[in-house]
């Protein structure tokens, strides 16, 4: 039986989190950075879709707030994709880091193609990432990736009554094209050898904060999420008001 939250749950989910009607004028200045900084980053080849999500796709966002983006990239690709996207945001001094927070980016989600199945890491009754997938702010979409993911997660959840939410989503895309992809065996050569020396790094840095829930690390998915508050949140909103 495929998932699905109705209205009564939905209306818990948006007092909760605070949910406006309207987007701020100070998350309007957020997801302008966002269109510019992804500029930057709009032409890696390997690049298949940008997403924002969390509080800021949620119109939930405060000025303390940091910028999601979740990134998807071509197979083989995301080790690749990762450091240079992280290079480049860091020459700019826009990523997140432990002392600057509000207004900077936090890139701690990565997948590939084959991972854009959330069913692999949901949890029981999961109304967070239910909720956190209807409201995905797909910034730059190429070959029709957003499509793609919408019809691979209708498999185990049921977004028709969102619909409305999901088709304003789309009115967010900005950089949109088909595009072929090239060098592939020059991405799979840089990806490996990246893989091989920050792979280590990445593990021992999840060994010594205790392997929280929410990371997940693996070929095809980086989740840096150390604080994973789905249960909570799911035991919450079923008894909420």
């Amino acid at each position: 039986m495929k998932q699905i939250f109705g209205e009564k749950i939905f209306n818990n989910f948006k007092k909760y989190f605070k949910i406006k009607e309207e987007y701020s004028k100070e998350e309007k200045k957020y997801f302008d950075k966002a269109y510019k900084y992804i500029k930057y980053i709009k032409w890696i080849p390997w690049i298949k879709m940008i997403w924002i999500w969390n509080s800021l796709a949620m119109k939930s966002a405060t000025e303390s707030s940091d910028i999601d983006l979740y990134i998807v990239t071509d197979k083989n690709a995301m080790w690749f994709v990762r450091i240079f996207v992280t290079f480049i945001f860091q020459i700019f001094w826009v990523r997140k880091d432990e002392k600057s927070h509000a207004g900077r980016f936090c890139l701690s989600f990565f997948s590939t193609i084959d991972w854009m199945d959330f069913w692999k890491f949901k949890i029981e009754n999961d109304i967070y990432l239910y909720f956190r997938i209807v409201y995905f702010k797909p910034i730059l979409d190429y070959n029709e990736t957003y499509k793609k993911f919408l019809e691979i997660n209708s498999t185990w959840a049921n977004f028709d009554d969102y619909k409305g939410i999901i088709e304003e989503n789309k009115k967010f895309i900005k950089y949109k094209k088909n595009k072929k992809w090239s060098n592939i065996f020059f991405v799979w050569f840089f990806d490996k050898i990246l893989k091989k020396i920050f792979l280590p790094k990445t593990l021992n840095h999840f060994e010594r904060i205790w392997k929280p829930y929410g990371v997940i690390i693996n070929d095809d998915l980086l989740k840096f999420h150390n604080w994973d508050i789905r249960q909570e949140i799911s035991k919450k909103l079923n008894n909420y008001f």
